[in-house]
């Protein structure tokens, strides 16, 4: 079974499609050559207008789920990126970081 991955960076602040554009690319990434599950939390299932903490309450819900988080180049300007970070480490997850 493939590893469930999250892919973690900053969102809020950024052009909407510059945003989706990198998470895109970045799951397919993780698809394609490291051979992983993505989870890409701007595929969350909320519109892009729904509250910053609605938000955060769904990536987390989606963060717990996997095994292993992605860290976007960038990822620390992103308040709620650093919060993902901070829980996969308190949770021992792997934390890959995007070169």
């Amino acid at each position: 079974m493939r590893k469930k991955i999250y892919i973690s960076g900053q969102i809020t602040g950024m052009d909407y499609d510059i945003a989706w554009h990198t998470f895109k690319l970045a799951e397919n990434y993780l698809r394609d050559s490291i051979k992983a599950y993505p989870v890409n939390p701007m595929s969350n299932g909320l519109p892009a207008n729904a509250s910053w903490l609605q938000h955060m309450q769904r990536d987390i819900t989606l963060l717990m789920q996997c095994e292993e988080v992605y860290m976007l180049k960038g990822w620390e300007q992103s308040k709620g990126a650093r919060i993902e970070y901070e829980l996969a480490k308190l949770l021992g997850y792997t934390v890959l970081v995007q070169r």
